[in-house]
């Protein structure tokens, strides 16, 4: 719906509509898209495919790739006129969006403290546009505003559109962060019903040869072997 809506070239022809038709896509749709597909595939009792099995490294490129270039200021200009293209453009930006969502959402293929290092590392290259417009002391898309002046102010929709990104990127990422940070230091710290429900620390790190040794010995369900003495038969001196 949101690349229909943008498709159109009916929606406000602002940098904040691009803004946060992007944030829409990267760090709404595209998680919760694969977070129903996983659902849906654990109710249908269906063995969970990743939707891609790009690397985690590629896929923060294009992660990365895809929101800075929907934020330039040709592209932005671009976009806002809808049609095809922007259809497309849209779309390979979801795609993208969803191959760096897929490395952490079940089935995932970097949990515990990697999974925190992925998100946190790949969350900084995507905040980059929103920098750039909030501390930037010009218009960037003079061009842009130029052709079709917004009633905000220039300026306004630049910042605007800057806050939006850094506070939905910076949001999203975090909590994301925290949750994957939390629940691996939970599944560390799971309780063991065999031990009275608190947990089991790890055991020394016994030798071989004692090991070896503990196998000869009998154990409390096993008697003692006694001894056969021979008797002398009768008679016999």
């Amino acid at each position: 719906m949101v690349i229909l809506a943008a498709a159109s070239g009916k929606l406000p022809h602002l940098v904040v509509t691009q803004a946060a038709i992007s944030t829409l896509l990267t760090l709404v749709v595209a998680p919760l898209w694969l977070l129903d597909r996983s659902e849906r595939d654990h109710r249908a009792g269906h063995r969970a495919m990743p939707a891609f099995t790009v690397s985690p490294f590629l896929a923060v490129f294009l992660m990365a790739a895809g929101t800075i270039t929907v934020q330039l200021p040709p592209v932005v200009a671009v976009l806002s006129d809808g049609g095809l293209i922007t259809a497309l453009a849209l779309s390979l930006l979801l795609m993208g969006a969803i191959a760096f969502w897929s490395v952490l959402i079940a089935p995932a293929r970097v949990s515990g403290i990697a999974a925190c290092g992925y998100v946190v590392i790949g969350g900084l290259p995507i905040s980059m546009p929103a920098m750039f417009m909030i501390f930037s002391p010009r218009d960037l898309y003079s061009g842009f505003h130029a052709a079709t002046s917004p009633s905000i102010g220039a300026m306004n929709d630049q910042l605007y559109a800057g806050f939006i990104l850094f506070a939905a990127v910076k949001i999203t990422i975090w909590t994301v962060a925290s949750i994957v940070f939390f629940a691996a230091a939970r599944e560390s710290a799971e309780p063991d019903d065999n031990d009275g429900g608190l947990p089991v620390p790890a055991g020394p790190t016994v030798p071989g040869w004692v090991l070896g040794l503990a196998g000869d010995a009998p154990t409390a369900e096993e008697p003692v072997p006694v001894p056969i003495v021979e008797k002398e038969p009768v008679g016999v001196r």
